[in-house]
């Protein structure tokens, strides 16, 4: 019987995806070319509500990740036999630039900056499921990346 414990579940298999460097944007690591999008911001923050497909600040170029990220969640949720109706809000922020954390960030293990993600779904009973995700990165910079191979679909 499926029940809302399983949202916790879904929302750490959306934040695993969601900083893997399989996540690209156009052939880039899509949280390097978000972090490039907030650099000149304060704070640095980067938001993307998925039942409603939005982001903040706005850039059309993340559009295509967006709806991906909203038909993981639609096949995520079904697969394990939810109702949608369960969904109030499913949001997934990414903060950089934010403090080092021995416990979360790997000093010198990776370059840039620590950067906090987190994908937060809140069920109809006003619960908050919560994953959390660390990473360091820079921003996007073509000259210093290779651009992958793959090819998108839309």
């Amino acid at each position: 019987m499926a029940s809302r414990r399983e949202l916790g579940s879904i929302a750490s298999g959306i934040i695993g995806s969601f900083c893997s460097r399989n996540n690209d944007v156009d052939g880039y690591w899509a949280v390097g070319k978000l972090y490039k999008h907030v650099v000149l911001l304060e704070p640095k923050v980067f938001s993307i509500d998925l039942l409603s497909q939005t982001i903040e600040p706005y850039d059309p170029c993340f559009e295509l990740m967006v709806k991906q990220y909203f038909e993981m969640l639609q096949k995520l949720v079904a697969k394990r036999g939810l109702r949608p109706n369960w969904l109030r809000a499913v949001r997934v922020k990414i903060q950089f630039e934010v403090a080092y954390e021995h416990c979360h960030h790997h000093w010198r293990g990776a370059l840039g900056n620590p950067c906090r993600m987190e994908c937060i779904i809140e069920d109809d009973l006003g619960k908050r499921h919560i994953a959390l995700s660390y990473a360091n990165c820079y921003p996007h910079d073509p000259s210093k990346e290779t651009r992958s191979s793959r090819v998108a679909s839309s």
